[in-house]
Order: structure tokens, then sequence, then C-alpha cells
């Protein structure tokens, strides 16, 4: 193994700036399943950084080329690298972008290891078969069994390999498989920083009405995503993200939530690829209809992209608002967006440098596909270099800018006068681009005129997870308006809940010291930063007059320790330095006791160990007779048993009293059991409860705690399935009426 690592070495560095072949072992082949279409071994192409400087950084690339879904289709696909590996070549020029050895068109990758994954597999880059699949035409359908061999061989060839930083990119077919491996990548190299930019990828507007796609089809990619012929890999953590619905997975739109790598989408906003596959044929002249579509669907677009890219997320995004699929998304084609370059905002997002934005998206109003004759396009980019090979182009093919195959064919015939002007082969991307986008067809002859939109009246996206909404609760403390709880007998998934956009978690020293570490590990394996998210715990105070049963396990543990040091304790069981809002978890049997009590929980935030503090089960009297004791920090929150139905409880605060003294005093309310499980009601299938879920096409359970949440009442639910905390954290896409909250509130 060392000889052939040896040997494999000294041909990279005689290759001469060509990528190597590097063909999968036999075992690989065998026993992994790393094979084409056609049955024939996969592999690789590899070229080595020439400076010890770069030796740890590595550019992965993906290569694209579509797919196939049926034995028709299958019998006749040659895309990417084609169907097979016999006639690869034994060496290949990386030539362009992210793979291109020329610092004057890739200036921070250039003298970067290389990888290039060729595309034999017709699936995306995602199966996993074994053996051929008859029903598509005997191909086999292995493209995740090839990109595991690639690491495995890897490993094998370069066993001193250890990335340090990883670019991991590819374009199209490429660019799915970079969405559903971003993660696997990472894994495979824990101690590297791994990010993700695919270009023109599936990237489709995240709505949910059948009535918002031409084809009626809500999500495209449920019906051109995964096949299941192909026995596709989904990662774990995006199978529990949208469960039954796999296919998400390769859509940027819904799969950046599941992703821990971050991502950089290189999309155009009128992705011509995706327009096709929703019904909308933008290579020929458009219809009024036609263009209403478009200036929907760019709504819609920058809406998605921007939940992608909230300041919550390490997600950037570069979106230019042009029609073609992928020619122009390449580093020398790109256009400027607000004067900013792609590979500017790549390398600022990549680097984290902050020399420019991250997140771009133009809306100019004007789609740059041609056909209008005269003028310039306002996304060209303005570098000394474009503007000399344009403006010539301009003079040469006078009348020809965006007229596909003519405007090509003026190209060609003057290509020795371009670059005469300053013009090198490595610009012909960019001109290609001014003569209609390329690629297939290459034929953008519509004039269409977007016209600029406020984006901002738009509502978000309904089926694309909203960003949680906050409540003040204290000076600079802000409070999700759901967390997820759980008990020692009703443990909740807090690990998903974390991977699904949920933020906040509620626990207490009651549920148990193994309830607590779970929740301390949750929030330590989610490399979340200790600011995104907010921790509520809560001290028991014993001895008390409703929760006696509780206390006698309590007085096991823990009798002879005061407030203070219990917290101390709760929080190390959280592995926290300080936890976000502790609440006292309900009255002690007498008031003298209960305001004792509370003091520890006042000097424990004075102490800069809790941000807030707060109480639990107090109802308005308790409330009062707490405030008349005279209090340096008063609670700012009072967590209740609180949901529709059940209003006439007051022992334990759950009535509307309790809820007005709360705002009265300046109390945030917060409702554990939502669903209605302490109401005496069967909340979730009520008539008037499913009534008003049907009308807005969500559960009982989102009409049950939309109906909390909308009255600025923290809610509390608990959980082990993801796909019921996925509904959870989705209630906030839409609002119940006023009538429909009176009618609720009158169960």
């Amino acid at each position: 193994a060392r000889y052939r690592a040896i040997s494999w070495v000294a041909a990279m560095r005689q290759s001469m700036g060509h990528a190597s072949l590097i063909r999968l072992d036999a075992d690989l082949v065998t026993s992994a399943g790393a094979r084409c279409l056609d049955g024939s071994g996969g592999g690789f192409y590899w070229r080595a950084a020439s400076s010890a400087q770069n030796a740890t950084k590595l550019v992965v690339f993906l290569q694209g080329g579509g797919e196939c879904r049926s034995a028709t289709e299958c019998a006749v696909w040659d895309g990417g690298a084609g169907r097979g590996s016999a006639g690869w070549p034994k060496t290949k020029r990386l030539g362009e972008d992210e793979l291109s050895d020329d610092a004057s068109v890739n200036p921070h990758f250039h003298d970067w290891n290389k990888l290039f994954v060729p595309y034999c597999s017709a699936d995306m880059h995602s199966g996993t078969r074994l053996t051929p699949s008859h029903a598509l035409g005997g191909g086999y359908f292995a493209g995740h069994n090839l990109i595991n061999a690639t690491l495995a061989q890897l490993r094998r060839s370069l066993p001193a390999l250890a990335p340090s930083l990883v670019l991991l990119s590819g374009s199209s077919a490429g660019g799915i498989g970079v969405l559903l491996h971003a993660d696997y990548f990472a894994a495979a190299w824990p101690a590297a920083t791994v990010k993700a930019a695919p270009a023109a990828g599936f990237f489709y507007p995240a709505v949910s009405s059948e009535r918002d796609f031409i084809n009626g089809d809500a999500t495209p990619a449920r019906r051109l995503g995964l096949a299941a012929e192909w026995a596709p890999y989904v990662s774990p953590r995006c199978a529990a993200l949208y469960p039954g619905e796999a296919s998400k997975c390769t859509d940027a739109a819904f799969a950046w939530r599941a992703l821990a790598t971050p991502l950089f989408v290189r999309e155009n906003q009128y992705d011509t690829a995706k327009l096709a596959n929703c019904g909308c044929d933008a290579s020929a002249a458009l219809t009024a209809n036609d263009t209403s579509y478009l200036r929907q669907w760019g709504r819609w677009v920058r809406g998605t992209l921007r939940d992608l890219g909230s300041e919550a997320t390490p997600h950037g995004y570069f979106a230019p608002s042009c029609l073609s699929h992928a020619a122009n998304l390449g580093w020398s084609a790109a256009p400027l967006i607000r004067g900013v370059s792609m590979l500017d905002s790549l390398a600022a997002w990549f680097f984290e440098t902050g020399g420019a934005p991250a997140r771009l998206a133009d809306d100019c109003g004007e789609l740059p596909c041609g056909g209008g004759g005269g003028g310039s396009c306002p996304h060209l980019p303005q570098d000394p270099l474009s503007r000399a090979c344009v403006g010539r182009l301009a003079e040469l093919c006078h009348g020809l800018r965006g007229r596909g195959d003519a405007c090509d064919a003026c190209l060609e015939s003057h290509v020795h006068d371009l670059e005469a002007h300053g013009c090198p082969s490595r610009g012909r991307p960019l001109l290609r681009w001014y003569c209609g986008g390329g690629g297939a067809g290459g034929h953008h002859v519509c004039d269409v005129r977007i016209g600029t939109n406020d984006v901002a009246s738009l509502p978000p996206p309904s089926e694309a997870l909203p960003r949680i909404p906050t409540v003040t609760i204290a000076p600079g403390v802000e409070m999700p308006l759901i967390n997820l709880g759980g008990v020692h007998s009703h443990p909740s998934n807090y690990s998903a809940w974390l991977q699904l956009g949920g933020r906040g978690l509620d626990t207490a020293m009651m549920y148990g010291d193994d309830v607590q570490v779970e929740v301390g590990d949750a929030v330590a394996a989610s490399g979340l930063p200790r600011e995104e998210l907010f921790l509520t715990s809560k001290v028991p105070c014993c001895p008390a007059e409703s929760f006696t049963s509780w206390c006698v396990w309590y007085d096991k543990e823990y009798k002879d320790l005061d407030a203070y040091t219990r917290s101390e304790i709760d929080a190390r069981l959280l592995g926290v330095a300080r936890v976000d809002l502790l609440l006292l978890h309900w009255p002690c049997a007498t008031m003298e006791e209960t305001v004792a009590t509370y003091r520890s929980l006042e000097r424990f935030a004075l102490d800069g160990k809790a941000s807030a503090i707060g109480i639990s089960n107090f109802n308005a009297s308790a409330i009062d007779a707490l405030f008349a004791a005279g209090l340096t920090v008063p609670p700012a929150v009072n967590q209740v048993g609180f949901s529709i139905g059940g209003h006439s409880e007051s022992r334990l605060g759950r009535d509307l009293d309790t809820l007005r003294k709360c705002r009265e005093k300046g109390i945030a309310f917060s409702a554990y059991s939502p669903l209605g499980g302490l109401s005496g009601v069967d909340v979730l299938h009520h008539p008037r409860v499913l009534k008003v879920a049907a009308a807005h096409n969500r559960s009982a359970a989102q009409v049950a705690l939309r109906w909390v949440t909308q009255q600025g009442v923290v809610a509390v639910s608990a959980s082990s399935n993801p796909a019921h905390l996925a509904s959870d954290l989705g209630s906030f896409s839409f609002n119940l009426t006023g009538a429909e909250m009176k009618a609720l509130a009158e169960i």
C-alpha cells in the first residue's frame, strides 16, 4: 500500500496540471458495489496541490449530467462521464472554475488538492444498488456506492491525507449529489471544516399549495427527485425531518433545514430546468400567463432564499435573476449582483472574511436573456477583461445578443479576433452566456421584464418551516414561542428538535437526572452556538401541598440542599454555565417557604447564572402573595397547564384569571400540555377544532398550538416523533381569524 501511494503521488506530480485517473480497487467494485450504470468499476480524478501550505486543502467536485427514470430513458442515457468507465482517459484537464489551476481565474482555490468524481450512475449520485435493476433496463444505480468507495480508495492510496479545509461542489445533478452528501463528507473528515456550494441543483420555491405550480405538483422534487428503483441514499437527519418525503432531501429549498454542513446555494432565480419541470417552457416566446407566472415564481424564490439565508443560519446564496440553468454560474461567466461577483461572495462566505455580502439575490426586475436587441445587460460582469470581450463581440456580432445558435456561430467565426482583443479562451463561457446561456437547446430568446416587486409584502413560503417567533420576557432576553419539554416517563427527541430548527428546550430537576443529562447531551451534540439556544429548567419547592408525591422522590436525593445549590447541580447536569430561564416549579406548602426559595432564585440570577427567573403552577392569588413580599427580581414567566378548554380550574393557575393577572404584572404566560391533556376536553378530536383545521389545511394539533401562541402565550410541547416535532414547528405558518379564536376559546 505504501508503494502504491508513493507511485500515485509521483504520477500526480508528473501530470503537469492534469488530474490522473485512479480506478477503484477490484474489491471496492465488487463488495461495495461501486459500479457505473453499465456495471464497470468506477474511479475518480486526482490532482495534488503543488505547495506544502495547501496540502491539507481540498476541492471535491461531483459531475452532473441528468438522470434516468424508466427503461426507455436509461437505454439511451449518456450524460456526465457516460454509462461506463472503459473509455475514460488516463488524465483529465480540470480547467474550469473551482477546479482551475489558473490563479487569475480561481484565485482562492487554484493550488488546492482537486478530487473530481465522474458521473456515470444516472441517479444523481444517490443509488445504493448492488445488483442491476431489471425494471430500469438492467443498469446499476450506485452513485452513493461510488462516492463511498472513492473515500475508501483515498484512505488506501493517500493514507497521509488529512484534509483541514474542504469545498464540496457540483453542478446540476452533481449539485443534488452535494445536497445528499454534504454531511456524509463532513463525517468522513471530522477534523476538517467542510462547506458545500452546489450550483443549479434542485431549488424549488418552498410553497405547498397545489395551485402554486402549473402542473399541480406542489413540490416537483416529489416526482423528479429520488426514484425508489435506485435504492437511494438519504442522510438519517434529512429522513427524520421529512418522513415519507425523502425526495425533499434533493431540493435545497428544503434540504438545508436538515444539513449540519454550511451551504452556499448558487442558483438562477428563473432556472429554466426547474421552470420546465413545472410546465413553463421559458425557451420559447412567453404568453401573458407565462410572464405572470414567472413574476410570481421570482417572488417565491426570493422569499425562500430569505429563509435559507437568515442571520440564524450559516448558509449563503448567490441568485441572479437570470433565465438560465447552469451556464452562467461558473467563475468567469457569472453576473454581478449589486457590483459583487459570485466568486467574491462565495469566498466571503467560505473564508468568513466579511469582505463581500454572502447572501445576494437580484430583484432588479429584468431577465438578461436577450432577444430585445441592443442595450447592455445590467448583469454582465464589469471587470475590464469582461468589458473588452463583450464589447468586441457586440461589434462583431451586432444584433445577435441572446440569439442562441446564431450568436454562437458568430462567436466561433471570430475566435481569433476576440483573442487578439484580450479575450482568451478561458473567457469563452462568458461569451456563450452573452449569446443566450448555453446548455441544452441554448435558445433563450424571450424578452421579458419581470418587474420589481415588494418581496417583503409576501407571506413566508408555507411549507418552509418559519423562523420561530420570540417573546421578550426580561430586558435583553428573548424566549421562543414554542419549546420542547418531556419528563422521565415520556422523554422527547431533543436532538431531532434541534435538527428540525427548534431552539427552546424545557426541562426540570424533578424530571430526573437522566433527562437533564439527555437534554445537555443533545445541546452539546447539536454543534449550535449556545446563544442560539434557550434552556428552561425548574427547581422544586418542597414540602408542597400539590406535589407531595414528587417531593417524596426529591427528598431522597436533595432534601438537605438549599435552592441555590439545587440550581447549581441542575446547571451542571445540563452541562451549561448559565440557564436562560429558571423557574420555581410550584408553590411550597406555605407562602413563607415559597418566598424563601424564590429568594435563592433571585441570588442565582443576580450572580449571572440565570438570564431570567420565574414561577410555575402559580395562580392569581399566589402571584399577589409573592409580589406582596417585595421582590428584587420579579418573575419573568409563569408556566401552567393551559390549552383550549378547561379554563375553570384555578388551583394551579389554569384559569383565565391567572392569565389576566400575569398580563397585569408584566409576566409572560407559558403553557405546558398545550394540546389539552389537562383540560378534560378531547381537544384534538373536538368538532370545532377539526372544522378550523380543515379550513386551514392544518392538523388539529397545529390549530391547538396556534390558538395558544397567537395570544402571545409560550407553548411547551412534547414528542419523540420527528414528524410531530416538525408539525409543531410548522404551526406558525398560518393565523387564526378573530372569529376562530373566539370560537375555540368558548370550548
